[in-house]
């Protein structure tokens, strides 16, 4: 089966009138081309699918916008800490296209942490759900421009309420004003905030134009089907799923079902019966396990890796199978899903390769906030899965300082790539060059096709006393690939004991089963198995098992400032 660019297939449809300039000019696109297209849905209360138009959408986010200015936030930053929802999207999109400038921040984040990114961003109101009310009301004394509070789930006394606002505009439909201004696209739109993960947030200023040269991006690296759906699962607050995900698939005129919490992922992948889902590699890990566990349960192991040689034979010769050989294997995922786009840290080969055997596409995507974020997919993982693909044509890279192999820093370049951070000048001036090059922090090399190998994080890299440098990432990703039993993988460097000065290589290894957790002797042989092939300075010196998991960001990555910096008493020297 062939697989087109939604460039291509949206060439003579809604991209015959040349490039996007902005998120406002998609939705007019929209209405005017494919007007009663299903673009949106999403379960109500009843667990009933309900769905939104093209217009639909577009009347919703103009109406909502002449609320908001009625309401007096006209040019106001507007902060948004809110559940998944359709809803979510439309106050997005609405905001960033000429009431103000939007900043989606995570609904679980801590008051301290909340009061922390409002005060960065300079909200003057912010949309929340109701379930985070009171804690939006218990730092709104911390927080002195903070004026306005506006609710996008349920009415509560003391706050706006979402349906009021849009109604509101609705009454001014003859006299409005959002539909008729004209955008900047070049001013601010949105500011995102980094995820925090070895340090403090930092605010990413994206303009319109930034934001409609991403979903072009994504638009020429991500093919399918025509005609197919998709899922969306992450938080909405991060860049990869409502700047990359959710904004392309609106772009090119396709449905995305929107779940509301990703505690009910499993659940309601069987109502919506996605083609395609986007997802971190934690949960791609997870999904990967989970099939083979049953199988392994159920006495299918052998049946399936002998269908695999099989159907690996088959497609040899064009013939493709999957789907009728492992039917049963895609039931908890509603039965029709064929494509898994992965971004947000390393993916491990071994699990892309795995998934494309049974008959998943799982595209390897690479991208960061500062470049809107997205950098490069790889579309061809059946042809090649340890690289993330070249990056997008709209971008231009080199790789800076490279040493002798050809691994330096990688940069980035292009109409995606954001000017600088939010009241950060100079932070703006450490990662942004001259010549208008985002320095990543990500090492990386090019292979002769131009696809980018990541081998880990410049600030994550661990220099040792001999002066050789060690990724921990490309450490982890192998001790995943040995140890499919555990859950948290994490390398770092610790001293022996406070103040010794002697400094060692751990892994920090949670393993959820705590029978499998107390086999310590089975453990340790498995990572000396690994040590052995790994180049001596390498090697992991000791081995930490905590009874819980580590501390993680809401898109599921280990926060790496939280590690010990000294080696436990319970830990294991190997």
């Amino acid at each position: 089966m062939e697989f087109l660019s939604e460039r291509q297939m949206q060439a003579k449809s809604l991209l015959k009138d040349g490039d996007y300039t902005s998120i406002r000019e998609i939705l007019e696109r929209l209405v005017e081309y494919v007007p009663d297209n299903k673009i949106l849905a999403e379960l109500d209360k009843n667990k009933q699918i309900v769905t939104y138009s093209s217009t639909e959408l577009f009347e919703e986010v103009m109406n909502l916008g002449d609320g908001l200015i009625a309401s007096g936030l006209s040019g106001k930053h507007i902060a948004i800490v809110a559940d998944n929802s359709c809803r979510y999207i439309m106050a997005d999109i609405c905001i960033s296209s000429g009431v103000g400038v939007v900043t989606p921040i995570d609904v679980d984040a801590p008051p301290e942490l909340l009061a922390t990114l409002l005060q960065k961003c300079d909200a003057d109101a912010v949309l929340c759900s109701s379930r985070c009310l009171n804690k939006v009301r218990t730092i709104q004394d911390n927080c002195p421009g903070l004026k306005t509070v506006i609710t996008i789930d349920n009415k509560e006394d003391g706050a706006l309420f979402y349906e009021d606002i849009v109604a509101l505009g609705q009454s001014n439909k003859e006299k409005s004003i959002f539909r008729n201004l004209k955008l900047d696209i070049d001013a601010p739109a949105k500011i995102l905030f980094t995820s925090g993960t070895t340090g403090a947030n930092k605010g990413v200023v994206l303009s319109n134009s930034n934001l409609a040269a991403n979903a072009l991006n994504c638009m020429d690296a991500i093919r399918a089907e025509e005609g197919n759906t998709s899922m969306s699962i992450l938080p909405m607050h991060h860049a990869t799923e409502i700047n990359t995900h959710i904004m392309c698939r609106i772009a090119a005129g396709r449905l995305t079902y929107i779940n509301d919490s990703i505690r009910n992922m499993m659940t309601n992948i069987r109502i919506f019966k996605p083609d395609t889902i986007t997802i971190v590699p934690m949960i791609a890990n997870s999904f990967y396990k989970g099939i083979w566990s049953s199988a392994e349960k159920q006495g299918k192991g052998k049946k399936l890796k002998k269908g695999i040689i099989i159907s690996n034979l088959l497609r040899k010769f064009g013939i493709d199978k999957t789907h009728e050989m492992f039917s049963d294997l895609y039931q908890p995922f509603g039965g029709r899903l064929n494509m898994i786009v992965c971004g947000g840290a390393m993916l491990n080969p071994n699990v892309v390769k795995g998934m494309n055997d049974l008959g998943i596409r799982m595209e390897n995507g690479y991208g960061i906030t500062e470049c809107g974020p997205l950098i490069s997919i790889n579309a061809d993982p059946l042809d090649e899965y340890r690289s993330v693909g070249k990056p997008c044509p709209g971008l231009e890279i080199k790789i800076n300082s490279p040493n002798p192999q050809g691994v330096g820093e990688l940069c980035i370049r292009g109409k995606s790539v954001s000017k600088g951070y939010y009241k950060d000048p100079e932070a703006t001036a450490k990662a942004f060059d001259s010549d208008g090059y985002f320095h990543t922090g990500d090492i990386a090399y090019c292979d002769k096709k131009g696809r980018i190998i990541l081998t880990g994080r410049k600030k994550n890299t661990i220099v040792l006393e001999n002066g050789k440098n060690v990724c921990p990432e490309e450490i982890e990703n192998i001790l995943e690939i040995n140890l499919p039993y555990a859950n948290d993988i994490v390398v770092y460097q610790a001293e022996t004991k406070a103040g010794s000065n002697c400094k060692v290589l751990c892994a920090g290894i949670y393993i959820q089963d705590e029978v499998k957790r107390a086999a310590k002797d089975e453990i340790v042989k498995d990572l000396q198995a690994v040590n052995r092939k790994l180049p001596g300075y390498k090697a992991v010196e000791f081995l930490e098992l905590p009874q819980a998991e580590y501390p993680k960001t809401s898109s599921r990555k280990i926060i790496r400032s939280t590690l010990p910096t000294v080696c436990s008493d319970a830990g294991i020297k190997l």
